[in-house]
């Protein structure tokens, strides 16, 4: 019963601040009355032989030191701080704190009370040691105690974890983590350098890694990066570290000048899949995108999903007049709005359910909020199940982009931006058509003078896979994996391109400024991933080894799969832009005259049900359109070949392109 309370009172004062900054301050006054009371009594008793604290002039001398004292501790914020985690930032305040103290008393006894300088001399160098030691005491007593008890009654042990990298800030960061109530207990360093300059520093091991071996050598299995960064700049070491079945965690950024971060026990999290394709953070124009959407009102449509959120958070950082969020989805949209208020209270979100479909829902939202720029990242996306259902794909992918740039044009909108995708290039399956059908639209609609009077500039963005977005492969083997396997890969040989989704909006952003109306900006993707070695790469972050715990199997490819993805069609060509990441592509052009009966009978076809009559006629609108392993091949007629036949992929950018394609083409109905 006894353990059990006191249990319980060790969890409370783990889970709260027991101290408040303001009882600190109390407490750190009082510290600072009994030095003083002391150093009055040692200095003046042996220069005025005055022994008793009764004394007028203590009055004065208490008042003054108390005063600047607290003038000091509030410039430097000594009692904000969480004191279980004090470390030797908090120390070095407290040190700077009765540094100017001190010289601030010396002043004051010396020019207003009249003190000889020897007397002012010694009570402020007495009032500094015994302060400092006071204070110091205080905290290290806390401290202690804190390590005393979390060691006593921790529920569950720490996992021993060693640091890469020996710096100074790794060493501090080990001192914190190891004081803190963290899951990890840090038992060494990992460090690549033959002779370490900080060893001697450093109060745990220091191992020094040559070769592979040697992390079964020291028997490392769990190891802690302190900076993201360092797991790109050190890949070769990383692919070892999995090579031998290690377990890798990363820190987010804890500032070691705010140690209280680390009362968030989740400051350290494993290793993902995530950390190690994505690639160094993306420079964009912030002011120039700033600007551009300053005083705007902003629709985003499909704002619930991966992209449309992260374009909509980017989005508030630059304080635009109002957000229009439109998603049919409910829960996620209203998790959204919750995330926005609590991220930027001040940010003017207005959360909208409502289907792109619907024409008389579009014509209000537009009516009332007359935006000035228009995301349009509403899509359906999985290729599996609109090659089930391409009517519902057609409908709105097709006709709910239809609607969208209608209304733009009609409303004056200055900037329509449309998220595409890799898939809209040569496509196989029936998502990548109707992405492809409604680029087409869009471009036409840009170049065509007497229907866009109003001027709206068109822009098309298009990129591969985003790690991490909702149904993409990496949420789906990592479910696979927490369940024991099997992890299921469509083919050996499948590759895809994979970005980030922050850096995937940062680029849409980018291209909606330096974008020119009518044209489609390619991302550069870097290099594409197999998808076995990505799975075996997620099962060797979970500590496990592949084909050995975790079997990896071959489904086969699904309806309209191909093994790899095109940014462009070996028609196009591209220009760079302004921005290093971004290329602009020159397509084939389309005249809206010719077009527009094309897709009406689309569109018509899926409404009616027509699934083979819609899928046909997407087929004589772009007919670069060839299905692959799936029912509508027998629509392609004598169109031969099939998807990933011939070349293999060429990175965006680096196309050889036929003499005859360098001409626009007009299509004709």
């Amino acid at each position: 019963m006894i353990k059990q309370t006191a249990h319980k009172i060790y969890k409370k004062f783990l889970e709260n601040r027991l101290l408040s900054r303001w009882f600190v301050l109390l407490i750190d006054t009082g510290i600072i009355v009994s030095a003083t009371a002391i150093s009055y009594l040692l200095t003046l008793q042996i220069y005025r032989n005055i022994q008793a604290v009764s004394h007028p002039v203590f009055l004065k001398y208490l008042a003054i030191t108390v005063f600047f004292n607290l003038f000091s501790f509030r410039l430097f914020k000594t009692y904000r701080r969480i004191i279980r985690y004090s470390s030797i930032y908090e120390f070095q305040r407290i040190l700077c704190s009765l540094s100017l103290t001190c010289l601030l008393i010396f002043i004051s006894l010396y020019e207003l009370l009249g003190s000889s300088g020897s007397v002012s001399m010694a009570y402020c160098s007495t009032l500094f040691l015994v302060s400092l030691i006071g204070l110091y005491v205080f905290r290290i007593v806390v401290v202690y105690t804190y390590q005393m008890l979390t060691r006593k009654f921790r529920d569950n042990p720490p996992t021993p974890v060693f640091v890469w990298g020996l710096n100074e800030e790794n060493i501090v960061m080990a001192q914190l983590t190891n004081t803190g109530q963290s899951k990890f207990k840090i038992i060494g360093f990992l460090t690549t350098e033959p002779e370490p300059r900080l060893k001697k520093f450093a109060e745990l091991p220091v191992i020094i890694i040559q070769k592979t071996a040697d992390f079964n050598k020291y028997r490392v299995k769990d190891i802690l990066f302190t900076k993201e960064s360092d797991l790109k700049a050190d890949a070769a070491y990383v692919e070892q570290m999995l090579s031998v079945n290690a377990r890798i965690y990363v820190t987010r950024y804890v500032n070691v000048n705010e140690p209280e971060q680390l009362s968030d026990k989740s400051h350290i999290r494993p290793v993902q899949i995530e950390d190690l394709l994505g690639r160094p953070e993306i420079n964009i124009s912030l002011d120039v995108i700033a600007e551009n959407i300053k005083d705007k009102t902003i629709l985003v449509t499909g704002a619930a999903g991966s992209i449309g959120s992260e374009i909509v958070k980017q989005l508030a950082k630059f304080s635009p007049e109002s957000i229009i969020c439109l998603d049919q989805a409910e829960t996620p949209l209203n998790d959204l709005d919750m995330e926005l208020k609590k991220m930027y209270p001040g940010q003017n979100c207005i959360s909208i359910i409502g289907d792109i479909r619907n024409r008389a829902k579009l014509v209000g939202i537009f009516g009332e909020y007359k935006p000035d720029i228009v995301y349009h990242a509403a899509a359906y996306k999985h290729v599996p199940l609109m090659e089930k259902y391409p009517c519902e794909a057609i409908v709105t992918n097709v006709l709910g982009t239809k609607l969208l740039v209608d209304l733009a044009i009609d409303h004056a909108v200055e900037t329509f931006v449309m998220v595409s995708t890799d898939k809209a290039v040569n496509p196989t399956n029936i998502m990548g058509a109707t992405k492809r059908v409604a680029e087409i639209y869009v471009q036409s609609c840009a170049a065509d003078l007497q229907k866009n009077k109003s001027n709206t500039k068109f822009v098309t963005t298009r990129f591969g896979n985003v790690l991490g977005s909702n149904g993409s492969v990496i949420p789906l083997f990592r479910k696979q994996i927490d369940k024991g396997g099997p992890v299921t890969v469509t083919h050996r040989e499948i590759i895809r391109y994979f970005m980030t989704i922050p850096e995937a909006c940062r680029l849409v952003l980018e291209a909606s400024v330096i974008g020119k109306s009518g044209y489609i900006y390619v991302f550069d993707m870097g290099m594409p991933v197999r998808i076995y070695d990505l799975a075996k790469r997620m099962i060797e972050l979970a500590g496990l080894a592949p084909e050995v715990d975790i079997a990896i199997e071959f489904s086969g490819l699904r309806p309209g799969e191909k093994l790899y993805e095109e940014l462009l069609n070996d028609s196009e060509i591209t220009e760079q832009t302004s921005h290093e990441k971004i290329m602009m592509a020159k397509v084939r052009e389309y005249r809206l005259t010719d077009v527009l009966p094309q897709i009406e009978s689309i569109i018509s076809a899926a409404e009616n049900g027509d699934r083979y009559g819609a899928v046909s006629n997407m087929k004589r609108l772009a007919p670069e359109f060839i299905s692959n392993n799936s029912e509508f091949e027998i629509l392609d007629g004598h169109k031969t070949g099939s998807a990933n036949k011939g070349s293999l992929p060429v990175a965006a950018g680096r196309l050889q392109v036929a003499q005859s394609d360098l001409q626009p083409d007009l299509c004709n109905p």
